[in-house]
């Protein structure tokens, strides 16, 4: 494919990449932030915030927007992994355990977040390395 320089930007896929970021961001803010400290508004906000950081890149044009996404996109479905499975290896704190059909729920719930979060890494992975566009815009 010819390198065609017209299609730079902020625009097409790397503009759907930017917009449909944010929810799942806020999804890994809130469970990351409910691992130890009972979801605190203010961890959430700052877990956000962390995690928008290379969004903002994307924006600014940053040269290093491309490889500092990737990082977080992996970054990200690594420790939402994590998460997952410390469901079920931390302590309930005196709760009752799930179990039946119960357990077979959250832990179908849990292995969707994680496969979206691995999917979603890997789309925009390969998005990030082999996109015309975003090669003409951040170099």
């Amino acid at each position: 494919m010819e390198n065609d320089r017209s299609v730079k930007g902020i625009g097409g896929w790397l503009l759907i990449y930017l917009l449909a970021s944010i929810p799942p961001m806020m999804v890994y803010a809130v469970g990351l932030s409910g691992a130890f400290f009972d979801y605190p508004p203010v961890l959430m906000l700052a877990g956000f915030l962390f995690f928008s950081v290379p969004l903002w890149l994307i924006l600014w044009k940053s040269p290093k927007a491309p490889k500092w996404n990737i990082a977080m996109l992996w970054i990200m479905a690594g420790l939402i992994a994590l998460r997952s499975v410390g469901v079920f290896v931390l302590p309930s704190g005196g709760g009752a355990s799930p179990g039946g059909d119960e357990l077979l729920a959250a832990v179908a719930s849990l292995a969707g977040i994680v496969l979206f979060s691995l999917g979603w890494a890997i789309v925009w992975t390969k998005y990030f390395r082999e996109s015309v566009r975003v090669r003409n815009t951040f170099s």
